[in-house]
């Protein structure tokens, strides 16, 4: 015989109650696997690089006297020696070399000398001069590499470079040897080459530098000294080298020429009171 008893609810829901949890989990589970994965935060942008200000460079000393006699004590080893010539460090350095005269005081016969003054007592006047050398025909300069136009070669020998300061050199009182030796010859030089363009009022030729100097009354005449100032820039020779050397034979101290462009000639006094100023453009 059936039971035809109605169920009670709580039994109903003891059977549906699993069945919805679990659909609902399910759902829940489903929704998780398919949900999108969010995509990663976008990285930050990396500081902007910003560029160091470019180091300072130090502008080149100016090649001074004891400059030019060091390099040139070495470019005159390398060519005793027959090493390269070197020294293409002080090509398009500036210079300046300060040259003193008068060192023995007026003369009334200057002979070869590169500088001096006289005086001329009636007027109460110095006159200074300056005379540049002419090297065309020297045979350094024939068998330097100089550029292929050059015309001709003037400068200005760099006297006694054994002595690297620009003050005269000290004066001795000694006994005259029983055979006296002659002045040593110039070593050491500023070549100026100037090529077939060059403007001839750059070269001097047998023009002198000279300037006329008037004496305040009762100044002394006697005494006093003066400087040639040369100023300008290494130019250097046509293979590289600042300067060449040449020797008459292994025994014979080499001459060495620096290969220059002349910017500036002046005289100055012994306080570096400038006497007389010849620029380049004016030359």
């Amino acid at each position: 015989m059936s039971d035809n008893r109605q169920r009670s609810p709580d039994r109903k829901f003891a059977l549906i109650a699993p069945l919805a949890i679990g659909g609902a989990a399910i759902v829940v589970l489903v929704l998780v696997l398919t949900r999108p994965t969010p995509a990663p935060p976008a990285p930050e942008p990396p500081p902007p690089v910003v560029a160091a200000p470019p180091a300072k460079v130090a502008p080149a000393a100016v090649v001074s006297r004891g400059d030019l006699i060091e390099a040139a004590a070495k470019a005159a080893d390398a060519y005793a020696s027959g090493a390269a010539s070197g020294g293409g460090d002080l090509v398009g350095r500036r210079f300046s070399v300060r040259l003193a005269f008068g060192c023995a005081g007026p003369v009334a016969d200057p002979g070869p000398a590169q500088a001096y003054y006289q005086v001329d007592g009636k007027a109460s006047s110095l006159r200074l001069v300056a005379r540049p050398s002419i090297w065309t025909d020297l045979p350094l300069v024939r068998a330097a590499p100089t550029p292929a136009d050059t015309e001709t070669v003037e400068g200005f020998w760099i006297p006694r470079p054994w002595l690297t300061g620009d003050l005269c050199p000290k004066r001795r009182e000694v006994a005259p040897p029983a055979t006296p030796t002659p002045v040593e010859q110039p070593s050491l030089g500023l070549a100026v080459l100037h090529g077939q363009d060059a403007a001839r009022t750059e070269r001097r030729g047998q023009r002198p530098y000279e300037h006329v100097l008037k004496l305040p009354p009762d100044s002394p005449a006697q005494g006093r000294v003066f400087e040639l100032v040369l100023e300008g820039r290494i130019s250097g020779f046509a293979d590289g080298a600042a300067g060449h050397c040449w020797s008459e034979s292994a025994e014979h101290r080499p001459v060495c020429l620096f290969a220059v462009d002349l910017d500036r000639v002046a005289f100055e006094d012994a306080d570096g009171v400038v006497l007389a100023d010849w620029p380049r453009q004016s030359r």
